[in-house]
């Protein structure tokens, strides 16, 4: 039996991208967190893993809890987060043959919405996307940003879907 699910879905990584960056107001955010936005736009309910949850965030816990459990069950979150890489970069080349994310940017670790405009259908579509309007969303796409993604205190560490070791031994050189 085959089952659909957005995560093995290239376009509606496109989608999720776009929806994303119009959040962004044009700045450069770090790809690799770019990437675990993504990934909890995708699966809300495992935001609930972030160990410890940042003490900055601590007015959307409640609501974070509040989310429903999926109906799938993900029981190696670091495996899907692995796989959704492959999607997300098909995702990101699209975006950037068709020059709506920033070629310098990308080139530099970094990912940026260009100014080119998008179909109208599209923006109309964008602003129809219920979990807009959450919170867990407003979390994802503006608050996650301001907190240390790098090191021993950071959100790589807290989700426990990256690698975090050898962080600083990077940002030293």
């Amino acid at each position: 039996m085959l089952i659909y699910h957005p995560v093995f879905d290239a376009n509606h990584c496109v989608f999720r991208t776009l929806l994303l960056l119009e959040e962004q107001n044009y700045c450069e955010i770090d790809i690799e967190l770019f990437r675990l936005m993504d990934f909890y736009v995708l699966f809300p309910s495992l935001l609930k893993s972030i160990k410890p949850f940042p003490n900055q965030l601590r007015k959307y816990k409640k609501s974070i809890q509040l989310i429903k459990e999926p109906y799938e069950d993900i029981k190696n979150p670091n495996r899907i987060f692995l796989e959704l890489r492959r999607i997300q970069s098909i995702a990101f080349h699209h975006l950037l043959s068709k020059q709506l994310i920033d070629m310098k940017s990308f080139d530099i670790g970094k990912i940026k919405r260009t100014k080119n405009d998008l179909p109208d259908s599209l923006l109309v579509s964008m602003e129809q996307v219920e979990y807009k309007k959450t919170e867990w969303f407003t979390l994802i796409s503006s608050e996650l940003k301001k907190i240390e993604f790098y090191g021993v205190n950071g959100l790589k560490k807290r989700t426990g879907l990256m690698e975090y070791r050898y962080d600083e031994v990077i940002k030293n050189d």
